[in-house]
């Protein structure tokens, strides 16, 4: 008879290991809720500090386990929190400080909840992240066609009705709090008036920037879907088209392009004939679809009536003139355009970084952007080149767009995902690997060293 193996002593405790890992392993509510429950956060008026919210609950859970990771790319986006945050001593203005305090806090509560997904891999599988972000897309359609069909309607909300007058009267405040269904806009000249829906977004350009980042992200959750599901995806994305035509943004465009052309770029590089010509039939229908809903005829009017593209490149101007006077911290916040009845810096990201936080500012930023596009580049199947491609996207979409919190979210997370070890065969999505960094021993047996730093509380 063969002799029998000697007993693995060390096999109870490493089962007493995983199993203590697993009970610590973060939850994924605090993250889904975000995109699941955007809805509910917009009826009670509270998206505009809601990321701050789920930020400190993430920073909780975080530090009750113990122990995070760091993805790469983190230091410089710390780096240009902490310049943001020093650019507030040039901001004259209590009604800008607000407004300032308010983005610097979506932006924390943004970073920590892109930390949360990097480090909750047990509970936040890719696929589940994806799904969060589909569901938004659902609400964003039904807020798209809420503007369609009630484009002069407003919410009264609890927040607004709980807000201290000082601030119940600020503008800006006003937006966010008692959001409108639909930006609506009587040009001199027009046939009618411009609806542009933007529910549940405060403005319709966050909306279509919201929707050109998600179109990647619903292929990547169709890649390896069931059919069943992989048609229902197909029918959301229909279903979002009027609503997206009606916005009237001519960066749904340009972003939609950009995507297309970046795909087929890479397909095209690995020599797969099949996805170049299945993107070069969904270029056809796109293209065929716009023209024959005559989007292209009203964007043509809303421009040919309205000097927006005029006034855009006079306010691009303006920020670099006014930039070169402050070119360290820039000037803490928008201001009052010198020749235009609207504020430079907020037609943009690209421009509102380098005149509210200058030249350092922007470069921290796009340092951000651009290097974690880079870094998340080599990238070999079909769902991580569409998620790459959302990182992609921003990196083109923020020379005019703004990104608010939620956008900023969406697009960090995906190059996080994309650096961050898959729970079930614990192998890495892209490349280049940085050092390893030891982790604690007691760690090492569930939690093997991803694309970052361990950090132990």
């Amino acid at each position: 008879m063969p002799a029998e193996a000697p007993p693995d002593e060390a096999a109870p405790i490493r089962a007493e290991r995983r199993s203590t890992l697993r009970a610590r392993a973060l939850p994924g509510w605090p993250y889904v809720a975000l995109f699941v429950l955007y809805p509910v956060w917009w009826l009670l008026g509270v998206t505009a500090v809601i990321l701050p919210l789920l930020g400190a609950i993430c920073v909780f859970l975080m530090a009750l386990r113990g122990w995070i990771r760091l993805p790469r790319m983190w230091m410089c986006w710390v780096a240009f929190l902490i310049w943001m945050a020093a650019s507030a001593a040039m901001i004259d203005s209590g009604g800008r400080i607000v407004g300032f305090t308010q983005r610097l806090a979506a932006l924390l509560g943004a970073t920590l909840l892109v930390l949360y997904a990097f480090n909750a891999r047990e509970n936040l599988p890719r696929r589940r992240v994806l799904a969060a972000m589909a569901v938004f897309l659902v609400w964003m359609v039904i807020g798209g066609y809420l503007g369609m069909l009630l484009p002069y309607t407003r919410i009264s909300t609890p927040a607004m009705a709980l807000a201290p007058p000082t601030l119940a009267s600020n503008e800006y405040v006003v937006e966010l709090l008692s959001p409108r269904f639909a930006e609506v806009q009587h040009p001199f000249g027009a046939t009618s008036d411009f609806v542009r829906p933007s529910a549940p977004f405060a403005y319709t350009n966050a909306w279509g920037h919201a929707f050109v980042l998600l179109l990647p992200v619903i292929g990547a959750l169709a890649v390896r879907a069931r059919p069943r599901t992989r048609w229902l995806l197909l029918a959301l994305v229909a279903l979002a088209v009027p609503p997206a035509l009606a916005t009237l943004n001519r960066g749904i465009f340009v972003g939609v392009a950009v995507a297309l052309t970046y795909l087929a770029a890479r397909t095209v590089r690995q020599a797969s004939l099949t996805r170049v010509l299945q993107l070069g039939g969904a270029a056809i229908a796109v293209a065929t679809g716009v023209l024959a809903s005559g989007a292209l005829n009203r964007v043509s009017e809303r421009t040919s009536t309205s000097s927006t593209t005029q006034d855009r490149a006079e306010l691009y101007r303006e920020a670099f003139r006014r930039t070169l006077e402050s070119p360290l911290l820039g000037w803490g916040a928008p201001r009052p355009s010198q020749t235009l009845d609207v504020s430079v810096g907020t037609q943009g990201h690209f421009w509102y970084l380098m005149f509210s936080h200058g030249f350092v500012g922007l470069g921290l930023f796009l340092a951000t952007i651009w290097g974690l596009a880079l870094v998340t580049r080599r990238v070999r199947d079909l769902e991580s080149m569409l998620m790459h491609a959302v990182v992609v996207v921003i990196g083109v979409m923020l020379l005019f767009y703004g990104i608010d919190g939620v956008h900023l979210v969406i697009a960090l997370t995906c190059g996080a995902l994309l650096m961050r070890p898959e729970p079930r065969t614990g192998s890495v999505s892209a490349l280049p690997f940085p050092r390893r960094i030891p982790v604690p021993r007691e760690l090492t047996d569930a939690a093997p060293t991803a694309h970052g730093r361990s950090v132990r509380g």
